[in-house]
């Protein structure tokens, strides 16, 4: 069994020969990884974790971003970000949020959105033919589509709400741009990639540690046309439907469901009504779950050994009957030790169903 079967077979709600692996860790701790184990790319470190899925993207072709500096950069969208932190701890934070006090929609008809012809999407050829036989999924960042993340970080994070309450023509005409620009991705992406793709990758945060963030009007007004416009092209494809949503999102579950998630990705267990157990009773024959594994007490602060009985335990509760890819509940951070996360793939390894 390859590794695409294996996601497959878990998908469809079966038992494979193991349960599948997803990896997914900030930029600096896979180079932490990769110096650790001795490989000179991602490629080699993910053959050698035995992961299961491969990201694709096109190739962007388009101005430069990151500054001489290398201490700043702006994205497609115009948001500026600065490097912080010290040592190996540094993280990009945003900066300057180009729509920030603008509450009039005639300003974003001049504003220099993106277009498509930033990439090049015929370079998504050589990296499907080269992943052919894991299974593969939209990258995350400018091909994981989504529309909270990025007007947020266009207009502030601190005015969001306010915006979207105060001035609903202005944020409906951010809604069509934003969505615009993804439909218009998703097709070029899909022009090339066709039925060769297995997951797209759709990402939004609608929930914090508590509960939700987004009220069921926000949800059924605006969020669910969006998303379900976005899967429009890929259903045609026969591509399955990848949501990544951070935060206690058990309430939306059912809409996620309906709209046809076929994934539901971090799953962070600690936060409010995101218990293992409880998810995989009331909605495990309808949804698969990948993640899980708890990265910020277990995987960070954990000894290898807690690490492999934290993995086991939650095999045990999650895999049988598939329907679920075993990976961390959010990014592994620079600090997570290296060890954590070799014993994390050892024992899932070891694991039987």
């Amino acid at each position: 069994m390859n590794n695409r079967d294996r996601v497959l077979k878990s998908l469809n709600h079966e038992q494979p020969d193991r349960v599948p692996f997803f990896y997914w860790g900030v930029p600096g701790f896979t180079e932490k990884m990769m110096k650790h184990l001795g490989f000179s790319d991602k490629d080699q470190l993910l053959e050698h974790l035995d992961v299961d899925f491969r990201w694709v993207e096109p190739n962007y072709r388009g101005p430069e971003l990151l500054d001489i500096s290398g201490e700043s950069k702006r994205d497609i969208w115009g948001v500026e970000y600065k490097l912080c932190g010290h040592g190996d701890l540094k993280y990009w934070d945003i900066a300057g949020s180009p729509l920030a006090g603008v509450n009039d929609p005639a300003v974003l008809a001049d504003y220099p959105w993106p277009d498509v012809s930033l990439f090049d999407f015929n370079s998504l050829n050589r990296q499907l033919d080269k992943y052919s036989k894991y299974a593969t999924m939209s990258a995350p960042g400018y091909s994981s589509p989504g529309l909270y993340r990025i007007i947020q970080r266009l207009i502030g994070r601190d005015n969001f709400l306010e915006v979207m309450m105060y001035h609903p023509k202005f944020f409906g005409v951010l809604v069509e741009k934003v969505s615009d620009f993804y439909c218009d991705f998703i097709s070029s992406f899909f022009e090339v990639a066709g039925e060769r793709l297995d997951f797209i990758r759709i990402a939004d945060d609608f929930g914090d540690q508590g509960g939700l963030i987004v009220s069921n009007d926000t949800w059924q007004d605006i969020i669910r046309p969006v998303m379900e416009r976005f899967m429009e092209v890929p259903r045609k494809h026969h591509v399955k439907f990848y949501m990544h949503s951070c935060g206690a999102v058990r309430k939306l579950l059912p809409e996620f469901i309906s709209i046809g998630a076929d994934v539901l990705d971090p799953i962070q267990t600690r936060a409010a009504g995101m218990s293992p157990e409880g998810l995989k009773k009331d909605f495990g024959s309808m949804i698969t779950f990948c993640g899980a594994l708890d990265e910020e007490l277990l995987l960070r602060k954990a000894t290898p050994a807690r690490v492999k009985e934290g993995v086991k335990e939650l095999l045990d509760i999650m895999a049988p009957g598939g329907g679920f890819f075993l990976g961390p509940s959010h990014k592994f951070k620079v600090e997570t030790p290296v060890e954590n996360v070799i014993a994390m793939y050892e024992a899932a390894r070891e694991w039987k169903y």
